[in-house]
């Protein structure tokens, strides 16, 4: 389980605990925050480049190719894009107010490795659990609740046939 929790003071700062590990999350002196730590869609991009690096060092582990070193760095934008692009045609929920985010990964791998092995490892990465994520999408839910009331709320959506 992951626990964010944000206080009153400083105003954008987020502790992040995950399974007894600490992080925090800000946002810049720009929006208010105190610039302390990453923001949450940072965060995600260095999962992203994080999940492709660990997941090429598996594989190529795995198929012993002498891969020494792996960099990722990932790039992100959001693009306008009209109504009628076909690329979002099937995918209308990724247009948000005319625009759609745009996340490329460069990874430079350093090893003697073969074009095949290259070409192989670029297949792979794209099937970094976190790309696939992304990629894909998630069904995401959530419930708010005032503290101390999350048992009335769990009766409340039992009883309407409701899940969250």
């Amino acid at each position: 389980m992951i626990t964010a929790t944000l206080r009153s003071n400083p105003k954008f700062l987020a502790t992040v605990e995950i399974e007894g590990h600490m992080q925090i999350l800000d946002e810049p002196v720009s929006l208010g925050g105190n610039n302390q730590g990453p923001t949450p869609v940072q965060n995600v991009y260095s999962a992203l480049a994080g999940c492709i690096c660990m997941t090429l060092r598996m594989y190529a582990d795995r198929k012993k190719i002498p891969m020494h070193q792996v960099r990722v760095q990932v790039n992100a934008e959001k693009k306008s894009v009209g109504q009628d692009d076909e690329r979002f045609m099937d995918k209308p929920w990724m247009i948000d107010k005319g625009k759609v985010r745009f996340i490329h990964a460069d990874i430079e791998i350093v090893g003697d490795i073969t074009a095949e092995q290259l070409q192989k490892l670029d297949v792979i990465a794209g099937k970094c659990p976190v790309h696939k994520m992304l990629k894909h999408g998630a069904m995401i839910t959530h419930e708010t609740v005032l503290a101390g009331q999350k048992e009335l709320s769990k009766a409340a959506h039992s009883e309407s046939g409701s899940f969250g």
